[in-house]
């Protein structure tokens, strides 16, 4: 029975990730300009199977001010909220993906850059 137990974890292992996988190819990231996004806090969401994140991102004088995750539904991939303050800091979405959990990271950034795209002035 423990032969039959690991299997059967490792077959969960093995879709898990390979379901993280094709998320992380299908992950979409809007474009955006800082320099025409409006004041004001804007919304954005990413749906990635395993991981869900939504987030409001206030913007003042075209710069991040703050990131508010409002939702995170992950596994163990909670330890990617970090990257909310970073890109705050940075004013940039290009940073690096938190070890361990880069399918909450990926979604996180796609979510902030569908929210900053979102804000911009048409």
């Amino acid at each position: 029975t423990l032969c039959i137990l690991a299997i059967a974890c490792l077959g969960i292992f093995l879709w898990m990730t390979n379901a993280a996988q094709e998320q992380l190819a299908s992950m979409v990231y809007e474009d955006y300009d800082m320099a025409l996004v409006a004041d004001g806090v804007h919304y954005g969401e990413t749906d990635a199977g395993l991981v869900f994140v939504r987030v409001a991102v206030l913007v003042k004088d075209h710069a991040i001010e703050e990131i508010d995750i409002v939702e995170h539904r992950n596994g163990m991939g909670s330890a990617a909220e970090s990257l909310a303050r970073e890109i705050a800091e940075k004013n940039d979405c290009a940073v690096d993906a938190v070890s361990g959990a880069t399918l909450s990271s990926e979604a996180i950034k796609s979510a902030v850059r569908r929210a900053l795209s979102a804000g911009q002035a048409r």
